[in-house]
C-alpha cells in the first residue's frame, strides 16, 4: 500500500508544478478566440440558433440572429470543432485557435441530426462515421425527447445495447451480450466503481446530470483498462457556455404509472475564462404497477443529487474540478406471495401483514427490504499545452456506501468502497500530417470495509471481505488520417494486484480475531495478481457517394471481479448465496467488427457484426445445493464463450419531405459455449433480438408561430422469444415474444417578440395498450417466495413482470442569455 500511496503523491506533485508553471506563465500568452458566420448553404441566409461545440473543451456557444458566433478565453491549441442545427446536417472542421481566428459554415439541410457527428469516447477525438469501431451517440435532444426513471433508461434502446432491471428503478448496462464487470460505466470520464458487480442496484448517476452519452460498442480495454472488455458507456454532462453568459433551465417531470416525480436545476456561467456549473434534482417515485401483478410491491425509490464544477479556461490549458454527491434509497422487490399470489410482508408490520393501498402508492421506500445507496465524488481534470501537443493530468476521489436493509431499519450488509482514479496522457495530433498519437497511464486504487455488524436481533451479511485493489495500465495509440482512409492501431499492458484480508466470526456472526476458539473462518486472507496485454487495430474507408467501411481486430483482457474470487453468503437483492473461486484465471478475448454505413440526403443506414471469443469466461454456475432456502451459485471460469451478432439501424429523412422521419433500430446476439450440454450451451442472460421502430411527424407552425418545433412520434418495440438459455438447474427461462406501441407528442412555446423559448413540453405513452409482459433480461422474474419461503421460478408466468402503460409529462424552462442569444431547451 505504501508503493501506490508515494505513486498518487507523486502524481499530485506533478500535477501541481504543472499548473503552477502555466498559472505563472499565463501573462505571456494569448488566450485563444474564434468567430464566424453560419449559413444556409442554398439560400445564404444566417441561420440563428446553431450550436457550435468545442467538445474536448466542453464549451458551446449558439449563433444570434444574424448567424453570428463567438467563442474567446479559450485554450491555444489545435481543437475538432463542430457546428450543429435542428433541421441541418452537422459540420466539422479542425481549427488553430492559436491562428485561426474567423471561420464562417454553410450548412445543408438534413433531418437526421447524427451525420458526421463528434465523438470524444475513443481517445482522440474524430467523428462518427471515421471512427473504425462501431460507435453510438444519444444526443440531448433524444434524451429530451425520451422517458427514463434511470441513467441507464437512456440509452438501452440504441442498436447492441440492453439493460438488466430489478424493478425500475434498478438497472444495469449490457453491450453485445456482456454486462456488469464488463461494460465500464464513466460520467465525464469519471469511472463508475459502486459495486457494478451487483445486479440488485443500477448505476449510481442522476440522469438528470447527463446532457449526452456515447456508447462504444465493442472492446475498449486499450483506452480504459479491463473493466472495458465489452464497451464503454460514457455519460456527459452539458457544455459549459461561452464567455459573459450564465444560462440554466429548471425541468419538472411526472409519470402515472408509478406515480415518478422528479425535478431539476441547472445553472451555469463563464466569466473571463472562469467556468462553473450547478446542477442539483431530486426525484421519488411509489410502486410500480402491471396487468398481470397489480401493483409490485417493494419497488418504490428516492434520491437526491448535487453536482459542482468550477473551473478554469488560459492560453495554456483548463483545469475542472467536479465534486458531487448522491443518495439513493430503494426498495428490492423480493415476490413474496400467499397461495393465492397476493403480495405479502415479509414480516409484519404494524400488525398487518398485507400492503394496502396506501402502503403500494407511499413514497417512502423503506417499508419493504431496501438498500441506502450513496456516491460521492470528486474529480480534477487538467489539460495542459505542452508544444504541439497537449499534456492530460485526472486524478479523484470516489466513496460508494451500501446498505442492505432486509427488515426494519438496520443494514444487515453494509459495504464502503473508496477509489482514486487517475489518468496520465499525452496526446499529439497534426492536421497536416494526419497523425493522432495517445499515449499514457491510467488506472485505479481501491480499498473496501465492511461496517460493523449490527445489533441483536439482526444478523450481519458478509458477503466479501475487506480488501485493496490497486491496477494500472500503460497504453499507446496511434492514428493516422489519409483523405478517405483511416488506421488506427494500439497495445496496453494491465496489472491488477488484489490483496484480501482474512475474516472469523463467532456464533452470533461478530468478526472476531482469527483462531479464536469457536470461531468460523469467513474469509480468508489472499494475495492474487494478474497481468494482461490488449491491443487493436482497425481501418475505416470512406467510399464514393458517402458510403463507408469499418473493420477492427481486437484482443481484450479483464482480471476477475471482488465478487467472482471471494463471494461467501447471501446476496440480499439478488435473492441467491453466492461462492466465490479465489482461482479464477483472467479472461482473455479477441473480436472482430465489421460494419458497413451510408450516409444520404433521405436515407441513413449502419450495419455492424461481430464474433467475440473469450477463453476462462467467468459466470455464476447454479449448484444443486441450498442455503437458507436460497439456490447456492460457485463463480466458474473453465469454460470458452463464443458471442457473436449483429446490430444496426436505418433513418429515413426524406429531402423532399422534411417533415417526415422512420427511425429503426436492431439488435441481434447469439451465444454459444463450446463442449457443453444443450442445458449449458448458451450464455446466461443473453438478451432476446429486439426492433424499435419510430415515425416522426414535424408540425412546422412557421418562424412567427407561437409553437415552434412540433412533433408527433409512434413507435413499437418487438422482442422476439429467447430460447436459447443456460436451463440447467432452472438457471435461466425462455422467454415468450411481446410488441409495445409508444407513442408521444412535443413542443416549444416561444415569446413570438424576442424569439425565446419560454418552456419546451414533451409528452410520451410507453406501452400504449397496456401489455403484460416479462423482459427476457427481467431479473425479477425470478424472484419468487412463498409465505417465506423462496421457490425456483420455472415458467415466466410466476415472476414479477415489468410496467404497465406510463404516461410520462416533462417540462423544461430555460432562462439567461448573454444579451444577444437566445436559450433553446436543449
Amino acid at each position: 500500500m505504501k508503493t501506490q500511496l508515494r505513486f498518487f503523491y507523486l502524481l499530485f506533485i506533478l500535477l501541481m508544478i504543472s499548473m503552477g508553471q502555466m498559472a505563472l506563465g499565463k501573462t505571456t500568452l494569448i488566450d485563444g478566440k474564434i468567430t464566424g458566420r453560419v449559413t444556409d448553404k442554398v439560400t445564404g441566409q444566417p441561420v440563428p440558433g446553431v450550436t457550435i461545440t468545442i467538445p474536448d473543451l466542453k464549451i458551446a456557444t449558439s449563433t444570434d440572429a444574424d448567424g453570428m458566433y463567438l467563442l474567446k478565453r479559450l485554450p491555444r491549441g489545435e481543437y475538432l470543432i463542430q457546428v450543429s442545427a435542428i433541421g441541418y446536417a452537422s459540420e466539422t472542421k479542425v481549427i488553430d485557435l492559436g491562428n485561426t481566428y474567423s471561420v464562417d459554415f454553410k450548412l445543408s439541410t438534413s433531418n437526421y441530426e447524427l451525420s458526421d457527428i463528434v465523438v470524444t469516447a475513443l481517445g482522440n477525438t474524430t467523428t462518427r462515421n471515421r471512427a473504425t469501431i462501431p460507435i453510438t451517440v444519444v444526443t440531448n435532444k433524444m434524451i429530451l425527447e425520451g422517458t427514463a426513471n434511470t441513467a441507464i433508461d437512456l440509452i438501452a434502446a440504441q442498436p447492441g445495447v440492453n439493460e438488466t432491471t430489478e424493478g425500475a428503478g434498478t438497472t444495469k448496462p449490457q453491450i453485445n451480450g456482456l454486462g456488469f464487470d464488463r461494460v465500464l460505466t464513466l460520467m465525464d470520464g469519471v469511472p463508475q466503481e459502486d459495486f457494478q458487480w451487483g445486479d440488485d442496484h443500477g448505476i449510481l448517476i442522476d440522469p438528470y446530470a447527463i446532457h449526452d452519452a456515447e456508447i462504444i460498442r465493442g472492446p475498449a480495454s486499450l483506452q480504459y483498462g479491463a473493466s472495458a472488455e465489452a464497451g464503454v458507456i460514457s455519460f456527459k454532462s452539458a457544455p459549459l457556455p461561452d464567455n459573459g453568459t450564465i444560462v440554466g433551465s429548471v425541468l419538472t417531470e411526472y409519470h402515472t404509472n408509478n406515480g415518478y416525480l422528479g425535478t431539476s436545476l441547472n445553472v451555469a456561467g463563464n466569466h473571463n475564462g472562469f467556468v462553473w456549473s450547478l446542477q442539483s434534482s431530486g426525484e421519488e417515485a411509489h410502486s410500480y404497477s402491471n396487468p398481470k401483478d397489480g401493483y409490485v410491491w417493494g419497488t418504490a425509490w428516492n434520491q437526491v443529487n448535487a453536482r459542482l464544477v468550477l473551473g478554469l479556461n488560459r492560453s495554456w490549458g483548463y483545469s475542472r474540478l467536479t465534486i458531487s454527491a448522491l443518495h439513493r434509497r430503494i426498495e428490492v422487490p423480493d415476490g413474496n406471495r400467499d397461495s393465492t399470489g397476493r403480495f405479502i410482508f415479509d414480516s409484519p408490520q404494524n400488525g398487518k401483514i398485507y400492503p394496502t393501498r396506501s402502503d403500494f402508492l407511499s413514497y417512502n421506500a423503506n417499508i419493504a427490504g431496501d438498500k441506502i445507496l450513496e456516491e460521492y465524488q470528486a474529480w480534477w481534470q487538467n489539460s495542459i499545452n505542452a508544444g504541439k501537443g497537449k499534456i492530460g493530468l485526472d486524478i479523484g476521489f470516489t466513496q460508494s456506501v451500501h446498505h442492505d436493509i432486509d427488515t426494519g431499519s438496520i443494514g444487515s450488509g453494509n459495504f464502503l468502497v473508496n477509489d482514486i482514479p487517475y489518468s496520465f496522457k499525452y496526446q499529439i495530433a497534426g492536421e497536416k500530417s494526419g497523425l493522432k498519437l495517445t499515449t499514457g497511464i491510467n488506472g485505479i486504487y481501491e480499498w473496501q470495509n465492511n461496517g460493523t455488524a449490527p445489533p441483536a436481533p439482526y444478523v450481519a451479511d458478509y458477503e466479501i471481505p475487506n480488501y485493496t485493489n490497486f491496477e494500472i495500465g500503460g497504453y499507446a495509440i496511434l492514428e493516422k488520417n489519409f483523405k478517405n482512409l483511416t488506421l488506427s492501431g494500439g497495445l496496453r499492458f494491465d496489472r491488477t494486484d488484489f490483496v484480501g484480508d482474512p475474516m472469523s466470526l463467532n456464533d452470533a456472526g461478530n468478526i472476531v480475531p482469527s483462531a479464536t476458539p469457536g470461531s468460523t473462518v469467513q474469509f480468508a486472507g489472499f494475495n492474487n495478481k494478474y497481468t494482461g496485454p490488449s491491443g487493436s487495430i482497425g481501418a475505416s474507408y470512406q467510399l464514393p457517394d458517402n458510403n463507408y467501411v469499418k473493420l477492427n481486430v481486437s484482443k481484450s483482457y479483464r482480471a476477475p471481479a471482488i465478487n467472482e474470487l471471494t463471494s461467501n453468503g447471501l446476496n440480499i437483492g439478488s435473492n441467491a448465496v453466492q461462492l466465490g473461486n479465489i482461482n479464477l484465471k483472467a479472461e482473455q478475448g479477441y473480436q472482430i467488427d465489421l460494419a458497413y454505413g451510408y450516409d444520404g440526403k433521405d436515407v441513413s443506414v449502419e450495419a455492424d457484426g461481430f464474433y467475440n471469443h473469450i477463453s476462462n469466461f467467468i459466470f455464476a454456475n447454479r449448484t444443486d445445493s441450498v442455503s437458507q432456502g436460497y439456490p447456492v451459485y460457485r463463480f466458474v471460469s473453465s469454460n470458452t464463450a463464443i458471442i457473436e451478432g449483429v446490430s444496426g439501424h436505418l433513418n429515413i429523412h426524406p429531402a423532399g419531405a422534411k417533415w417526415f422521419e422512420l427511425d429503426n433500430g436492431f439488435t441481434y446476439i447469439y451465444s454459444h459455449i463450446p463442449n457443453s450440454s444443450d442445458s449449458t450451451s448458451h450464455v446466461p442472460y443473453t438478451a432476446a433480438p429486439h426492433l424499435n421502430s419510430e415515425v416522426k411527424l414535424r408540425l412546422d407552425g412557421g418562424h412567427n408561430s407561437f409553437l415552434r418545433g412540433t412533433y408527433l412520434k409512434f413507435g413499437l418495440q418487438h422482442d422476439w422469444a429467447q430460447n436459447n438459455i443456460y436451463s440447467a438447474l432452472n438457471t435461466e427461462i425462455p422467454s415468450a415474444q411481446y410488441t409495445l406501441f409508444n407513442a408521444g407528442i412535443g413542443t416549444n412555446f416561444v415569446n413570438q417578440k424576442t424569439g425565446k423559448i419560454i418552456c419546451a413540453l414533451y409528452v410520451n405513452c410507453t406501452n400504449l395498450t397496456n401489455v403484460a409482459y416479462a423482459d427476457h433480461l427481467n431479473l425479477a422474474q425470478y424472484f419468487l417466495a412463498y409465505n417465506g419461503t423462496p421457490v425456483t421460478v420455472t415458467k415466466q408466468s410466476q415472476g414479477i413482470y415489468n410496467m404497465g402503460r406510463n404516461i410520462s409529462f416533462k417540462l423544461v424552462f430555460p432562462f439567461g442569455s448573454n444579451g444577444n442569444k437566445n436559450v433553446s431547451a436543449e
